[in-house]
């Protein structure tokens, strides 16, 4: 096979490419190897007694739980790993993504399954589904005027631009699933000092890559970096990222349980809120991006020895 000096220019760029991560496609963005901090807003539902009704996507079987929602992410920056490491991430760093607003590119998602312990001060279970779409329907701020439109949770895991499983608009990133480490009791996977309803407060948690469910960005968003917990002490297993929620019943009103969320003639304890970040991850290299760039470098070796011939 003869080498053309367009062949040359063509393996250096490819290269160039995958050494600094830089990609051709549209969607989804490309997430730079690092830590990261991601700014997002939400709009939420809370029910102490578990009382929120939806449908399950698999079985159609009617399921409860005690807090779900969806969420818009509006910046995310390149940031700085703390000390001790494997404790927390600050941000401060180049802003990597813009939300381009209803038409432009965002990432939103929904999460789901929560189960309130007694109380109110702390959660279990749940997860969180990502998805990019190239052309965005998603605005938090109208839809929590707006208030909960019942029609557009169609199941558990879906709510219409947000989360839509089913339409190809809408590429799955990841599934994060709620773990230890808000403190030091593995039932607890959300915390929180002030129980959602008695007033403002701040959520705690952390969460783990689901691989199995597969999605674009799983396998970089894998890093087990948190090793510490929100109390400094070792956290096994290792978690993926850490969120701190910022909630707030304030302007949520309109997020209040409906009648058909809740069982009839118990008295429907749903209530909205509205929330904000920040979220920390730290990004790992692509498996594949590893082996493409070293064939990109065999290819430029190899070159090398066929001119030197």
């Amino acid at each position: 096979m003869r080498l053309t000096a367009r062949s040359t220019v063509f393996l250096a760029v490819f290269a160039a490419a995958v050494l600094t991560g830089a990609t051709v496609m549209a969607a989804p963005i490309t997430l730079p190897v690092g830590p990261l901090f991601i700014q997002y807003t939400n709009d939420e539902q809370f029910s102490v007694s578990n009382s929120i009704h939806s449908t399950n996507a698999t079985s159609g079987a009617v399921t409860s739980e005690g807090n779900w929602g969806i969420l818009q992410i509006s910046n995310i920056f390149k940031g700085t790993a703390l000390n001790p490491q494997g404790s927390d991430i600050q941000g401060g760093g180049a802003n990597i993504f813009t939300d381009g607003g209803v038409g432009g590119h965002q990432i939103t998602g929904i999460f789901y399954g929560t189960q309130v312990n007694p109380g109110g001060l702390s959660a279990q279970g749940g997860v969180v589904d990502l998805y990019w779409q190239d052309v965005g329907k998603a605005n938090t701020g109208a839809d929590l005027a707006s208030g909960f439109d019942p029609t557009r949770r169609l199941n558990q895991k879906t709510y219409t631009g947000y989360a839509e499983p089913l339409n190809p608009g809408f590429i799955f990133l990841a599934q994060l699933i709620y773990g230890p480490g808000c403190d030091n009791n593995p039932l607890h996977n959300v915390c929180t000092g002030v129980a959602p309803g008695t007033g403002d407060g701040t959520a705690k948690s952390y969460q783990s890559v689901n691989l199995a469910a597969g999605g674009l960005w799983a396998s970089q968003l894998n890093s087990d970096f948190f090793t510490l917990d929100a109390n400094g002490q070792p956290l096994a297993p290792a978690q993926d990222i850490r969120t701190d929620s910022n909630f707030s019943q304030n302007g949520a009103s309109a997020w209040n349980g409906v009648a058909s969320q809740c069982v009839p003639g118990v008295p429907c304890d749903i209530i909205g809120l509205r929330s904000n970040d920040p979220v920390r991850l730290q990004v790992t290299p692509e498996p594949g991006t590893l082996s493409l760039f070293g064939l990109g470098m065999l290819g430029m070796g190899f070159l090398r020895r066929r001119k030197q011939k």
